[in-house]
């Protein structure tokens, strides 16, 4: 009877241990489909890049494990969503749009870094077939969807100076400018003097 009772308290244990750890995996999220126009509340699996119990954004670039309140479980597609929010781990919001409505074609699902009235600032994340790690992209567009600049983050001091060309104020800035949040701030007084 000791024995029955040890095996049966040891695999309770294991199950409702595993059911935490797996739940622990799955952030809430909100998305809302390509062909829809309805919100959708489920929870979505976590790729994380060290552990998936820190939110990392290779969760949105490849297929996407769904689970809904019922406990039901989906995969959707990146290309199918037209809008997606992930809560992470820390009660952050990240925000993913398709981006076939803010570029000229579409290049998967983009972060919105910065939008005004006249310029834009786009981050893509990418997968590239061979390669060892995921690229990050940044897209800068006008109003009309121009492509101003495109490419990786690291030439992102470079192309800035271009555009900023008859700005030697925001030229000046822009040597100090290290984060997102810097080069935001000069998008911003840039679109002021457009």
């Amino acid at each position: 009877m000791k024995t029955k009772f040890i095996l049966l308290f040891s695999l309770l244990s294991v199950f409702l241990f595993s059911q935490q750890k797996d739940d622990k995996n799955f952030f809430p999220v909100e998305y809302i489909l390509k062909n829809s126009q309805d919100t959708i509340k489920a929870k979505v699996r976590n790729v994380g890049k060290f552990s998936n119990k820190k939110y990392y954004f290779a969760t949105i670039m490849f297929k996407m494990k769904m689970r809904d309140s019922d406990g039901n479980e989906s995969w959707v597609q990146p290309d199918d969503i037209k809008y997606v929010k992930i809560t992470d781990e820390n009660n952050l919001k990240h925000e993913y749009f398709a981006s076939s409505e803010r570029l000229p074609k579409e290049q998967g699902l983009i972060e919105v870094l910065y939008e005004g009235k006249n310029i834009n600032w786009y981050k893509d994340y990418h997968n590239p077939t061979l390669a060892m790690q995921l690229q990050i992209k940044g897209y800068i567009t006008d109003n009309n969807k121009n492509i101003l600049y495109w490419g990786f983050f690291d030439d992102l001091k470079r192309k800035f100076k271009i555009i900023f060309k008859d700005y030697p104020d925001l030229q000046l800035r822009l040597k100090s400018a290290n984060t997102e949040e810097d080069f935001v701030k000069l998008l911003r007084l840039y679109d002021a003097k457009q």
